[in-house]
């Protein structure tokens, strides 16, 4: 009588699991490898963009500048919202937006804007859309600089003694950005509609962050729970922008929490929570990871499609 062994197979495919971990190693190894030609095009991106100006870097803060001017009269004389130092409290989350929109404006176009070089020669294509988030955060550190005495004029000098804080908060930001930046760069070769809905998506995206409002005073509106809309700050929590500029403008300007119904507080900058940079590490991790798995899959067809 013949005996026939029982064969116990794992839960997952092992070796496919081994064969994921060295693409995607192999991948990062190759990435580092064209870091050279990434700083080149990081270089060519701001030399391009200030080339005969004038005012030169000065230009990307007129943006900033222009709108904390038009929000701090309407939200401190037209519509007032009860923070301390609205000015300082809006540049400290908005600077932070500015960085995340631009990069993902320009990864976005990277790969069809740049149609003739992906179909002529090979390189990691990534460096394309992460060229975008480079140059940006350089923008933002020089931002950052530039707004700094103002910010301490304002909240303090808490804001130096919290620094470590903030660039932690940027290193974070950025590695979503990136994710981001690939996964908006990889769909829209295919999805060339994504160009023209991305305005409607970042203008939405950017009312539903709480870059001109504190979380804190969301959550301590009656008037959302009389209207049966009390899930409006749990779906904005649910936002990952959310938690980005909750740690940033911690050590910028301050945390702002809910003392009672409709009543809010600012206090001095200091450390943010634990609990929140965990959740902004989570949603970086994973942003970096879908984005850039998104990006890789779409790459096998770019020079087809472009």
């Amino acid at each position: 009588m013949a005996v026939h062994s029982m064969t116990l197979h794992p839960p997952f495919d092992e070796p496919a699991a081994r064969r994921a971990a060295r693409a995607a190693s192999g991948k990062l190894i190759e990435l580092w490898r064209a870091r050279e030609l990434l700083f080149q095009l990081v270089r060519k991106e701001l030399k391009v963009r200030y080339k005969n100006s004038t005012l030169g870097f000065l230009w990307s803060m007129i943006t900033p500048v222009l709108m904390t001017i038009v929000f701090s009269v309407v939200f401190t004389l037209v519509v007032p919202i009860p923070v301390d130092d609205f000015p300082a409290f809006f540049v400290a989350g908005y600077l932070l937006w500015q960085f995340f929109q631009n990069s993902c404006r320009g990864g976005t176009d990277s790969i069809v804007g740049n149609g003739d070089l992906v179909k002529k020669v090979y390189f990691p294509r990534e460096v394309l859309p992460l060229s975008h988030v480079l140059s940006q955060l350089v923008h933002l550190l020089l931002a950052l600089l530039v707004i700094s005495p103002f910010l301490i004029y304002t909240r303090g000098l808490g804001v130096l003694t919290h620094l470590p804080a903030t660039l932690l908060a940027v290193v974070l930001l950025a590695v979503f950005t990136s994710g981001a930046a690939m996964w908006f760069a990889g769909v829209n070769v295919a999805f060339r509609d994504l160009q023209e809905l991305f305005i409607v998506i970042f203008q939405v995206w950017f009312y539903a962050t709480p870059v001109l409002y504190p979380l804190a005073l969301v959550q301590a509106s009656p008037a959302l729970d009389r209207q049966s809309l009390g899930w409006v700050p749990t779906a904005l929590q649910f936002n990952p922008m959310t938690w980005f500029v909750e740690v940033f403008r911690e050590p910028l300007y301050g945390p702002v929490v809910r003392r009672g119904v409709d009543d809010i507080a600012s206090s001095a900058p200091g450390w943010p929570s634990l609990t929140a940079l965990g959740i902004a590490a989570a949603y970086a991790v994973a942003a970096f990871a879908i984005g850039y798995a998104v990006f890789l899959r779409r790459s096998r067809t770019f020079a087809k499609e472009v």
